[in-house]
């Protein structure tokens, strides 16, 4: 056994910004008292908690995995539970998705606890939403919360008499609440960066080995990397059986507490009731899945082009972060490659344009290059591919969101060009170029400004966390030689119109003006 798993680790804990009672500061210091060398903080339906915990000073002794917990819809014919619980690991906390798919099932969760005061009010219990909100911090309302104000109501005699009388599935005060399907939670998840995994699967009371595994599979064909078996209410002959089918479906083992405070006072961090054990190596496991970058295949089929060494393009997304964090001699990273691919592009670029306008003079296609050849440029580039998936970062640049860093794109597509023309010479760089470049080359004739409205936009509405602005022509004027457009978009409550010679040169005027509205 590895010395490392003697050391525990605890991958399902619940903050205050749920239904937890622990503040994270709180929950990374008892990590360290219990020695602790991993924790996930992985609350219900809000990344609050692992955004708090990042900003805090983390004991160098304790690895923190972003997380999250998501209930869905359970899938037929395994639909004898009414949800399964599924965790996401290393999730990128700005996803805007994910932030807005949260947002939306918080507003359901606060729906839905108006509807259970309205049960118990109607018993006679009366208990309101300012009752239970006050003292609360931080984090949202859940039914804990109310099991709390009906044991401090003297209405029950435990947390668990409030769940077993009132609040638990089929109880008089029960509601039911809107989930996502399997498939969209752990979409969501994956498309986050994330590890999604299966809760507690002991929990769903499914007898026959055959039926849980028939369930496993069918959610690992929708994207399933792992499965929770080291957990409290778990036996023994539970946790062979998961063990087996994990082995057999080649998931990932995961394990943790469900700690929640106060709520459980006798489930403990680490331990649970005293006998839990998840060791460390499952941790690095789990980093070691959630680090990798999209197969080098897809990436290749991206890009339209087959590698005859596929090393040279693994380079090419090896960010320095990763090779600072490996103890792995002579691996290298990719700033070589982004060196050489500046020089590749600026050689293919010029290239492409003097051919293609043999009339522009030199201070003319300087400009142009210039023009083209750029970070902004590069980086929506990158966006487009969706490149960032395919990046190897290191733990802090992964977790902070380096994927979405215009510079690391920009720098990946610099390094990228770099590989074609090591793999196959500078005829494979060029058309890979002019393949990439297209639209940009064409723009050249029609007058298009260079200045890329339209990305920037697209970035200022995904920090908010906004659906993506959409265009449409709303009308057409002139002769077929010489029409001018008008285009609208529409994007977080402004509409914008823009006008151009092009239909793209009117859709980058009208993200043009939108940005000038957003940052009036």
């Amino acid at each position: 056994m590895d010395y490392k798993d003697n050391i525990r680790i605890d991958l399902h804990i619940h903050s205050n910004a749920s239904d937890g009672t622990s503040t994270p500061s709180e929950i990374i210091t008892m990590a360290q008292d219990f020695g602790l060398g991993a924790i996930a903080i992985t609350d219900h339906d809000t990344l609050a908690g692992s955004k708090e915990a990042l900003g805090l000073a983390i004991p160098a002794t304790i690895e923190l995995v972003t997380g999250i917990e998501i209930s869905a819809r359970p899938i037929a014919p395994f639909d004898f539970v009414s949800s399964y619980h599924i965790l996401g690991y290393f999730i990128r906390l700005d996803d805007p998705v994910l932030n807005r798919t949260l947002d939306e099932l918080q507003q359901i969760r606060r729906t839905r606890n108006q509807k259970i005061l309205q049960r118990l009010n109607s018993m006679g219990i009366m208990i309101t939403m300012q009752e239970l909100s006050k003292g609360l911090d931080a984090g949202e309302v859940g039914r804990p919360h109310i099991a709390t104000a009906l044991l401090e109501k003297n209405i029950v005699h435990s947390i668990d008499e409030a769940f077993d009388q009132y609040l638990g599935q089929g109880k008089p005060a029960y509601v039911d609440k809107q989930r996502l399907s399997c498939q969209k939670a752990i979409q969501i998840i994956s498309d986050a960066g994330g590890v999604p995994v299966l809760a507690h699967p002991g929990l769903l009371n499914i007898h026959e080995e055959s039926t849980l595994e028939a369930l496993v599979v069918a959610l690992k064909e929708r994207g399933l990397k792992g499965i929770e078996v080291y957990y409290p209410e778990h036996s023994e002959q539970q946790v062979q059986q998961l063990l087996r089918i994990a082995s057999s479906n080649d998931l990932l083992l995961t394990g943790g507490t469900d700690f929640h405070g106060v709520y459980k006072p006798e489930l403990k961090m680490g331990i649970g009731y005293g006998a839990l054990h998840v060791p460390f190596g499952l941790f690095e496991s789990l980093r070691q899945c959630a680090h990798a970058p999209d197969n080098i295949s897809k990436l290749e089929k991206k890009l339209g082009y087959d590698f005859q060494n596929r090393s040279i393009l693994s380079e090419a997304v090896r960010h320095s972060s990763f090779v600072n964090e490996q103890a792995i001699p002579d691996l290298r990273d990719n700033e070589r490659f982004e060196f050489l691919g500046d020089a590749v592009l600026s050689l293919a670029v010029g290239h492409i344009l003097m051919e293609r306008h043999p009339d522009l003079k030199e201070g003319d296609l300087t400009r142009i290059r210039s023009s083209m050849v750029n970070e902004t440029q590069l980086a929506s580039l990158a966006r487009a591919l969706n490149i960032g998936k395919h990046i190897l970062f290191g733990k802090g640049e992964f977790l902070t969101g380096g994927h979405r860093k215009a510079s690391i794109l920009a720098d990946t597509m610099e390094a990228i060009i770099a590989a074609i023309y090591l793999d196959g010479g500078y005829r494979a760089a060029h058309a890979m170029v002019e393949q990439l470049f297209s639209d940009l080359f064409d723009d050249v004739g029609e007058g298009v400004p260079f200045l890329d409205y339209k990305s920037e936009l697209q970035e200022v509405v995904q920090l908010q966390h906004k659906p993506a602005p959409e265009y449409r022509v709303i009308q057409e004027s002139g002769p077929d030689h010489d029409k001018t457009f008008r285009v609208q978009t529409d994007v977080c409550n402004i509409q914008a119109v823009g006008k151009g010679k092009s239909k793209k040169a009117a859709e980058q005027d009208a993200a043009r003006k939108a940005l000038m509205d957003l940052k009036s």
